[in-house]
């Protein structure tokens, strides 16, 4: 199935009736695009939106894909979309153009080799679940894409949340999911972030994620067994996040994720950014304790693109 997604792709790219959309608030979700096109007259010719989201963080990558029925449609809404904006932020839009295609664009599965990605993060949507005009595609149902991830985001157990700092710099996200496999097995790991520039000047690793696990009981017997393990340049910083779930930004969107257990809920304000160097262990663990309560700051920072 996968297989035949990406030869979709590559012929809608082809075809010139995919357009890349960029500039995007992090947090913006799938339904959020959707809306946009269909408030500026593209609900008919609208096909699907192709995106990436993170099964941990709730986040988009800042940009995404959308495929119309015809080339004229694609190439109407390159004409009509520039200065249109999302939650006070102006969107980028262009064409794709076939010499361009990179593998994270087209689905980015199984990339060869003995490699099984721990989540699929791209994948296709075709429409939100409260919308009867559009019923959910079939590959929905499976664990892969936008779909897949809303629905972990939803259900995920209470305390079940690890923070895996002590991390080093990686090559790409293949890179940190291989790694992070080889340490342990959760059922979501998050992409690995970049740390502050004041806490890179500090001699060891810095680099950090999230991981989700099936219970609570087993990420406590995964934060015993980790938590100082010894690795390439250092050790592993495990503990409990004192927050979890996507991080916010101002002005963005929970649209089409958020559970009614969180509706009441307000996203938390960042604690001012310390200034001071942090130069002995007890002031590492203080860092480590205000960065979990800044999530949001960190992962809606340009740091996040290097993330992949």
């Amino acid at each position: 199935m996968e297989a035949s997604s990406d030869n979709q792709q590559r012929d809608a790219v082809a075809e010139g009736r995919r357009i890349y959309v960029g500039n995007l608030l992090y947090s913006i979700q799938p339904g959020d695009v959707e809306d946009l096109f269909r408030q500026n007259g593209f609900s008919e010719s609208f096909e699907k939106l192709h995106i990436s989201i993170d099964p941990v963080s709730g986040r988009n990558p800042g940009y995404c894909f959308v495929e119309f029925t015809t080339r004229d449609e694609a190439n109407r809404a390159l004409d009509a979309l520039p200065g249109a904006s999302l939650f006070n932020r102006a969107i980028k839009v262009g064409p794709c153009h076939p010499q361009n295609i990179f593998p994270n664009s087209l689905g980015s599965g199984d990339r060869g080799g003995d490699y099984t990605p721990t989540f699929n993060r791209w994948g296709d949507w075709k429409g939100s679940e409260q919308d009867g005009s559009r019923q959910r595609p079939r590959e929905a149902q499976e664990q892969q894409g936008p779909y897949a991830a809303r629905q972990h985001l939803e259900n995920r157990t209470p305390k079940a949340q690890l923070y895996i700092g002590g991390l080093g710099m990686m090559a790409n996200q293949e890179h940190h999911d291989r790694e992070m496999q080889e340490i342990l097995e959760g059922v979501a790991i998050g992409k690995r972030i970049t740390p502050r520039h004041e806490t890179q000047t500090i001699p060891g690793n810095h680099h950090y994620c999230f991981v989700d696990f099936s219970n609570a009981a087993e990420a406590e017997r995964a934060l015993n067994a980790l938590n100082g393990k010894e690795v390439e340049g250092g050790q592993l910083r495990v503990s409990v996040p004192k927050s979890k779930g996507p991080a916010f930004e101002q002005g963005g969107s929970n649209h089409g994720w958020r559970s009614s257990r969180s509706n009441n809920r307000e996203p938390r304000e960042p604690r001012e950014p310390r200034t001071d160097k942090q130069e002995d262990g007890q002031d590492r663990e203080e860092e480590r304790r205000q960065q979990h309560e800044r999530q949001r700051v960190i992962m809606s920072s340009n740091n996040w693109r290097r993330g992949g």
